[in-house]
């Protein structure tokens, strides 16, 4: 009979806090009964995965940042392609559990849930996490809470967010495989970068303004949270072009490059608008 394997996955970035998780997790996972791998994106962590699946698969941790739509590059619009490539690897079956361990991941917005998604594609059990999330399943610590208030600024709770620990964190997602439909593509191309995409002139002043006013508030530190961004954005201000992200459901506004976060009142309603155009960006303006 083929040994059972646990693998956790981090997600190799310059992220102080993923640093923190894979300096600490490196150590512990070995003494512990589990593998440990890191990766930089989706492809990267199916290979990775491939070459420790040395036994029957029996729970795999992917820790990254997260989002209702995705876990870092396990996202919305790759999940068909990452489900099918995991349901094919040696070791892995509808018994494994996989464990999507960022932020909100196994919460609903705007119709996507990156858990539930990729449950349909593996045929396997996929566990998301059902607020902020610190902490590690494998390590048995995990704790969920479904807002919070960091530094002045209030991340918001998606719907159906808890304060949770252990357990009680994960919303457990056991659909059976879905069949492939003869509209499916075949082939997929990801892009990378900024993609303008065309937004009438009131959507365009509204979010420019709501920026601005926020931007011209004091700025905190980003939250110790695994959280991926709702959309990024590049657009043009008084000063030139800048890139954005929206976190908490719209309702934070975060400059990447120095990490700086605002409350973005109306947030929420402006990334509403804005989701179907979540992986490109606006013109600049």
């Amino acid at each position: 009979m083929l040994a059972s394997v646990r693998i956790i996955a981090i997600l190799r970035d310059d992220d102080p806090l993923l640093r923190l998780e894979r300096e600490r997790v490196v150590a512990w996972a070995p003494a512990n009964g589990w593998d440990y791998i890191e990766y930089v994106d989706a492809v990267d962590l199916l290979a990775r995965l491939s070459d420790q699946s040395t036994g029957t698969i029996e729970e795999i941790e992917i820790v990254a940042h997260g989002n209702p739509g995705e876990c870092d590059d396990v996202a919305i619009g790759n999940v068909r392609t990452f489900g099918d490539s995991l349901r094919r690897m040696p070791g892995f079956s509808r018994a494994s559990v996989v464990y999507l361990s960022g932020c909100n991941t196994g919460l609903q917005f705007a119709g996507d849930c990156i858990a539930r998604s990729l449950t349909e594609t593996s045929g396997a059990a996929v566990c998301g996490a059902r607020g902020y999330l610190t902490g590690t399943h494998a390590e048995r610590s995990e704790r969920c809470v479904s807002s919070f208030t960091h530094g002045g600024i209030l991340y918001e709770a998606f719907a159906g967010a808890i304060d949770a620990v252990g357990d009680d964190v994960w919303q457990r997602f056991g659909a059976p495989l879905k069949e492939a439909h003869g509209d499916d593509m075949d082939i997929k191309v990801s892009t990378s970068g900024f993609r303008p995409v065309n937004l009438g002139s009131d959507q365009t002043a509204r979010l420019k303004a709501a920026v601005e006013e926020a931007t011209s508030r004091p700025s905190a530190e980003s939250a110790p949270f695994r959280i991926a961004p709702d959309l990024r954005f590049a657009i043009r201000l008084s000063d030139g072009e800048h890139i954005f992200e929206l976190l908490a459901g719209g309702t934070v506004l975060r400059d990447p490059v120095s990490r700086r976060v605002w409350q973005l009142p109306g947030g929420r309603a402006l990334l509403e608008s804005l989701w179907p155009f979540r992986n490109g960006a606006m013109p600049a303006a």
